[in-house]
């Protein structure tokens, strides 16, 4: 596996025993065990993580709940424990949380004794896993575990994984709650400012994009991150839950639907965290907010138009949107304002299925011609990436010696092995995506594209239902690619196609 997490927690037996042995004893025992396991598997360590608090709540573990973020996130392949009850000592509830996140995002939870694979049937039914629960199980305790998120909230707590901006975590004895980063609060008070004093959400992102300010996730701003900003409750002190309901998506290319409750399902209680805007502003920005016009963030009855989420602004690399300005035709826009020019949603709409039909024109003589020579280019690559992974796997067994023999700290480790995942990771991706463009090449079938293209076009033309027309260019479309400079006008720009090619 090419990135492991190691994660260290203490049980009771080793805090007994550290009374004799010393504090952090046991920690540096294990650490060097799974060390020593980690290297004779092959495995990459690129983060260790210790929990030096012993709270039985989930939620007073720091080290778990940043874990079980980035498990989410997929960041690991899998993570290195002792046991599995290094994991879940906590509440049925609090090991649901787990074993969700670890399922849903496939991370495989690795002991010396065993890999467990949750999306296996047996190892999820296995003995070692009592210490979770059943499905059945599961559902009940959700609901608990949510009602017990509510009374934190209602008692004032900030049990939001990650901060605002504006503010960063802090702990106050055993309650999570926000103390003010002073430098992100006046941009937060900028934002507020210039909304209040009548800048649009565009213009201010483009503002603080220009000052070189950041998002708290280290992003540019955009139209959504603003008014994200400004209708967030969270900087008149209160607290916020249940703003969305988040369920698993019947849909095979999405993970999960979100929507955005009703204002009076929300539970809004007053914080333990000081307030960045004073409620004049705050209650001056919420009246210009509701008497304006904006882009919805989600459609929740899909897509909007027939090619939403298809068309790509060429200059910025931002979705193009479909807007209406009152009674005119609909136009297609980058919110970006990066100087491509707008175009009336019809043009380009149309521009489209021509340059599909002009592409099944000449498809069949320019794949035939690059065709010849790919294979043998594929192979070549493919050896040479063949010879730079087992370099790398080389170099990473050095690691696990110099760690021992005390030329390199914990860290340095770390940061040199992090190094060699990248590059591992790469090479293992490049390596699997040339084999899969040589079996490609080997039983590609240009009759049976061109029928399908045939089939999409035609089908396109004949049906009135947008999401069933957006679903057959998806079938055929990676993207397109739009452009039109300031002197171009009407149905004069740029569709570049990007299709799917049928091997």
């Amino acid at each position: 596996m090419n990135r492991i997490c190691i994660y260290l927690r203490k049980s009771r037996a080793d805090e007994e025993l550290e009374k004799t042995l010393g504090e952090g004893e046991t920690l540096s025992k294990h650490r060097k065990a799974l060390l020593k396991f980690a290297k004779e598997r092959n495995y990459n360590i690129v983060e260790t993580k210790e929990e030096i608090v012993s709270g039985e709540s989930l939620f007073f573990r720091p080290k778990m709940l940043e874990l079980l973020k980035e498990v989410e996130e997929k960041k690991y392949d899998g993570v290195l424990v002792m046991d599995m009850q290094r994991l879940g000592r906590g509440d049925m509830q609090d090991q649901g949380i787990i074993l969700n996140t670890f399922k849903q995002s496939n991370t495989k939870i690795i002991t010396p004794n065993k890999v467990y694979d949750l999306n296996n049937d047996f190892d999820e039914e296995y003995s070692e896993f009592e210490a979770f629960m059943s499905r059945k199980e599961l559902k009940m305790i959700t609901k608990r575990m949510q009602g017990g998120r509510v009374r934190s909230v209602e008692d004032g707590n900030y049990i939001a994984t990650n901060p605002p901006l504006g503010y960063d975590i802090q702990w106050v004895k055993r309650s999570r709650t926000l103390t003010i980063n002073p430098e992100e609060a006046e941009i937060v008070k900028m934002i507020f400012k210039l909304y209040s004093e009548g800048s649009g959400a565009g213009s201010i992102a483009n503002t603080m994009n220009s000052f070189g300010y950041k998002t708290k996730f280290n992003n540019g701003f955009s139209s959504s991150s603003v008014l994200a900003i400004l209708k967030n409750p969270i900087y008149i002190g209160k607290v916020t839950w249940k703003k969305k309901e988040i369920k698993k998506s019947k849909n095979p290319d999405k993970v999960k639907d979100t929507r955005t409750r009703d204002k009076d399902e929300w539970i809004i209680a007053d914080g333990k965290h000081e307030a960045i805007i004073d409620m004049k502003t705050w209650n001056k920005v919420q009246q210009i907010v509701k008497g304006k016009y904006h882009i919805p963030y989600q459609i929740a009855n899909g897509p909007a138009n027939p090619i939403a989420g298809l068309v790509i602004c060429a200059v910025c690399g931002s979705k193009m949107v479909m807007r209406k300005y009152g009674t005119s035709p609909p136009h297609l826009i980058c919110l970006k304002k990066c100087g491509n020019k707008s175009a009336r949603f019809e043009y380009v709409e149309n521009t489209i299925i021509d340059a599909l039909e002009d592409y099944l024109k000449n498809y069949k003589a320019e794949v035939r011609k690059e065709e010849k020579n790919n294979i043998k280019v594929y192979e070549l690559q493919l050896a040479n990436l063949k010879k730079e992974l087992e370099t790398c796997n080389n170099q990473k067994l050095k690691l696990f010696d110099l760690l021992e023999q005390g030329v390199y700290d914990n860290d340095t480790f770390l940061e040199r092995s992090n190094l060699l995942a990248d590059k591992a990771s790469k090479i293992i991706s490049g390596i699997e995506g040339l084999n899969k463009l040589i079996e490609q090449e080997k039983r590609l079938d240009l009759t049976e594209y061109s029928q399908r293209l045939r089939e999409v076009v035609f089908a396109y033309k004949a049906s009135k239902n947008v999401q069933h027309k957006n679903e057959l260019l998806k079938s055929v479309l990676i993207k397109a690619e739009y452009k039109k400079e300031k002197y171009q006008k009407n149905d004069d720009f740029e569709v570049k196609l990007y299709p799917k090619l049928k091997r």
